[in-house]
């Protein structure tokens, strides 16, 4: 693997910064182009190298891609359902989704990757982070010489991504970090010591993850995979890679109740097979949009 670190230029995502870019796109494909960052810039308000993190934040939430030859982005199939229902990036279901793609990208989002799917403390200090991924990176990653900087900027980057500016207590706060990143919103790391400059990462609260988004990230390994077995195991499903249980830090009762939720409006079927529980969709040819769409649909 060839895997990305530091390619945010140290700015996380700010509210406004992927509606925004979204819309650049649509109206110029080729706004975005490492050849276009002057343009870009003009027409996003924004500096040079937070145009450069704006294009990876969008290709790293999977809502752009590049488009023929290279010279253009287009926008997914993903970025034309948000900008047709949710254009400003406000609606919970939508910020979930943006989450998932982006903690499942084992690649484009290395760190964010391997925080959610194979670091094992749940309680935690950059340190903690850096000595695990950096084991990880040797064993993983085709380029093994990663600068500790990028670590620690990632990691930086990480608790900015999902802790609030205020909660964080940073003693000197630039204007530009006073905005805080949407994702923020999900509550999924915390503070757990100021002092000891210590973080936890959370469950996901039930109140706040619609069952859809649940699916969507079933369904979005199964884009990935092939479809060839009709069936999930349950324990598939709570520590698998890119799976609920990893991806929203669900535990077993948590992940059960949303799956039973799920069952209950025939989405999918829950059974106990030789005793191990396993998780049947009832359309097997279900994608990740569609589980989307049917939230907007039901929050419309």
């Amino acid at each position: 693997m060839k895997m990305k670190f530091k390619a945010h230029q140290s700015f996380f995502i700010r509210k406004g910064w992927l509606s925004k870019g979204l819309k650049g796109v649509r109206s110029n494909s080729a706004l975005l182009m490492p050849s276009n960052n002057k343009e870009a810039m003009d027409e996003l308000g924004l500096g040079a190298n937070q145009v450069v993190a704006l294009r990876y934040w969008l290709q790293a939430t999977g809502l752009i891609e590049l488009g023929y030859r290279n010279h253009e982005h287009s926008i997914t199939e993903l970025g034309h359902l948000i900008l047709d229902n949710d254009p400003f990036i406000e609606e919970l279901g939508t910020l979930w989704a943006l989450h998932c793609n982006l903690v499942s990208a084992q690649e484009e989002a290395a760190s964010w990757y391997f925080l959610f799917n194979e670091f094992g403390m749940n309680v935690f200090g950059k340190d903690d982070f850096t000595r695990a991924i950096s084991k990880y990176i040797l064993i993983n990653n085709d380029k093994e010489d990663i600068a500790l900087a990028s670590l620690d900027s990632d990691f930086s980057c990480i608790l900015n991504t999902y802790i609030p500016h205020s909660k964080l207590g940073s003693s000197s706060i630039s204007p530009e970090n006073v905005i805080d990143c949407p994702l923020g919103e999900l509550g999924l790391i915390t503070v757990e010591s100021k002092s000891a400059k210590t973080y936890r990462k959370k469950t996901a609260n039930p109140s706040m993850l619609p069952g859809l988004l649940v699916l969507y990230s079933i369904a979005s390994t199964f884009d990935a995979a092939s479809r060839e077995t009709p069936e999930i195991r349950f324990e598939i499903l709570l520590d698998g890679a890119g799976m609920p249980g990893r991806v929203f830090n669900l535990d077993s009762v948590a992940l059960l109740s949303k799956l039973y939720e799920l069952e209950n409006e025939g989405r999918l079927r829950v059974s106990r097979t030789a005793g191990i529980d396993v998780v049947r969709l009832t359309n097997s040819s279900l994608c990740k949009e569609d589980c989307l769409s049917d939230y907007y649909k039901m929050m419309g």
